[in-house]
């Protein structure tokens, strides 16, 4: 964890959308990709056409804080890699293109980063001062109280109900594709957040995601394991479970995130479940 967190290029607003292409973002996502983005009132103005035509642009969100590869810079946008959302598109991390303003380069690596298991700053990587407080990358200090953020250095064993407590802070939110942050999340991105801010890193995608994780009957999931969906294309879905065949999800564009079932799904529909260690 430490080696990725050494990246110099950081995330330096909230969060981000990752795009597939500089041309992906549509006048309606100018909110997305102005000098200081704001993606909570920006996920708040799309309606469910507006989310839709995210499919085929936006592929995840990058927070405050999240270290950066940069392959290449122009006209305002960067090329990147994120090495904290790993991803079968490329093996340093998920692929895609930033906005420049959106991006800092730190003046020494951090010794003490910490990541944020709640709120407007969910999923943010932090600096821990020795005299208090835990500092951005733009130098602000943010004073949380202790059990709100968890050490990236942590070696203590995986708590799945944790990550589901974290994941239940979303309940009643709209599904928005490509979301991993605050302002949204998507099935994967659920499962992502969830246990990346109890300082694990899980791939990003749901098929990778069960591709890394070690599997388990479902039946023997206990909650906050993921559980995952498959038709004849593949995986196309994650949960996490909480118990008794019941699940907590994002379920699709126009839906809210909250329960759901994997027990009473159709005889097409291949159920697995994985667990993080």
């Amino acid at each position: 964890m430490l080696d990725l967190l050494n990246t110099s290029t950081v995330v330096d607003v909230l969060a981000t959308v990752l795009w597939n292409a500089p041309t992906a973002p549509r006048p309606i996502d100018a909110a997305a990709v102005s000098e200081r983005p704001d993606l909570v009132a920006w996920a708040a103005g799309l309606d469910d056409d507006a989310r839709l035509g995210l499919l085929d642009r936006a592929d995840t969100h990058a927070v405050l804080g999240e270290p950066v590869i940069v392959v290449a810079e122009s006209d305002g946008w960067a090329e990147v890699r994120l090495p904290l959302q790993p991803s079968s598109k490329h093996r340093d991390g998920y692929p895609g293109f930033l906005p420049t303003a959106h991006l800092r380069t730190l003046g020494a690596p951090r010794t003490d980063p910490v990541v944020v298991r709640s709120g407007p700053l969910l999923g943010a990587i932090l600096e821990r001062r020795p005299a208090g407080g835990y500092r951005a990358p733009d130098g602000i200090v943010h004073e949380l109280d202790a059990t709100s953020v968890t050490s990236l250095l942590s070696e203590e064993a995986v708590d799945p109900a944790a990550a589901l407590a974290v994941a239940r802070t979303f309940t009643g939110t709209p599904y928005l594709w490509a979301g991993s942050s605050a302002a949204g999340v998507d099935c994967s991105g659920l499962v992502h957040v969830a246990y990346r801010a109890l300082g694990v890193v899980v791939p990003r995608d749901a098929d990778d995601q069960a591709e890394a994780l070690e599997p388990v009957v479902p039946e023997d999931a206990r909650p906050g394991d993921p559980v995952f969906f498959a038709n004849e294309r593949g995986i196309h879905h994650v949960a996490l479970a909480t118990g008794g065949g019941a699940t907590f999800h994002a379920p699709r564009t126009g839906q809210l995130v909250g329960a759901g079932r994997f027990d009473t799904v159709p005889a097409t529909e291949t159920v697995t479940a994985a667990r993080v260690r």
